[in-house]
């Protein structure tokens, strides 16, 4: 659906300086922004892409910029979100297979000429660049958008969860489970994929897989739950040695509903200790 953009200027002086909720960089004059209808807040536009342009429950913005007195609906809004966990786009994956692609096109236009070097050195640099630089594209919330990684992102809210576009209410839940267990490929401990176990209070449940395998990502998404474990039982579970410490700090700094699984072994070998 259609939105609304507006580009700021030196008139916009009670704009300017706003937080973007989604990336928490300043807005500055000349950026090209989008507010949301009910709340009036304010969110680059590239942030207002990657939500799906939803916010609120809701898709509509406003036609003209807000007055200054929308500045406090702002502030309460960024603070109800807790922690975004993004899909992320391999972009050093991307990278190599467009600069493979790229050297492929090279060699097949430079068929039949002799191999000199100055010939070598364009194709391995023009194969680079264009390779590297079509993976840096393809990691931007609008490729993330068309190939539907954004639909895995997850939102932990005050409220609410929401993943894959689906919303889950804390109150509706007893336990939230964090669980990353490690299995052995060609004798090297490797992580698997992080799951997410929902247990409801009418006794059932739902099991969801985290988009990263990265525990620094994680890490943050790890915080926000221990934030809202005053509203439902958090338990969190991990053979992966760096992630384990990482909960286990957690629930030593944090006051809440927390649980900490001890596995009987840490499977991570110390000479690969972030192997995924």
């Amino acid at each position: 659906m259609p939105y609304y953009t507006h580009k700021l200027n030196s008139n916009h002086s009670h704009i300017i300086g706003r937080t973007d909720p989604i990336t928490g960089d300043s807005v500055k004059e000349n950026d090209t922004v989008v507010f949301c209808a009910t709340c009036q807040s304010c969110f680059l536009e590239d942030s207002w892409m990657y939500m799906n342009e939803i916010h609120c429950e809701q898709n509509q913005t406003l036609d003209s910029i807000p007055v200054l007195a929308s500045k406090l609906v702002a502030r309460k809004t960024k603070e109800e979100v807790i922690a975004v966990l993004p899909k992320k786009v391999n972009t050093l994956l991307l990278g190599l297979l467009f600069t493979l692609i790229s050297l492929l096109s090279f060699g097949f236009y430079y068929n039949g000429q002799k191999a000199t070097l100055e010939i070598l050195m364009v194709m391995f640099l023009g194969s680079a660049f264009v390779g590297f630089t079509s993976g840096f594209l393809l990691s931007t919330n609008l490729f993330r958008k068309i190939i539907g990684f954004d639909k895995q992102d997850i939102y932990l809210f005050k409220n609410r969860l929401e993943i894959e576009k689906e919303t889950f209410y804390w109150k509706d839940i007893k336990q939230v489970k964090f669980q990353r267990e490690m299995e052995y490929v060609w004798e090297r401990p490797a992580s698997k994929t992080p799951t997410l176990f929902l247990y409801f209070h009418d006794g059932t449940r739902q099991i969801k897989n985290l988009p990263t395998r990265d525990y620094k990502n994680i890490e943050k998404f790890l915080k926000g739950l221990a934030k809202i474990s005053k509203f439902t039982e958090v338990y969190l579970y991990s053979e992966q040695s760096q992630e384990h410490i990482i909960i286990k700090r957690i629930k030593e700094n944090t006051k809440g509903n927390i649980i900490v699984g001890e596995p009987f072994r840490l499977l991570a070998d110390s000479n690969y200790p972030n192997q995924f």
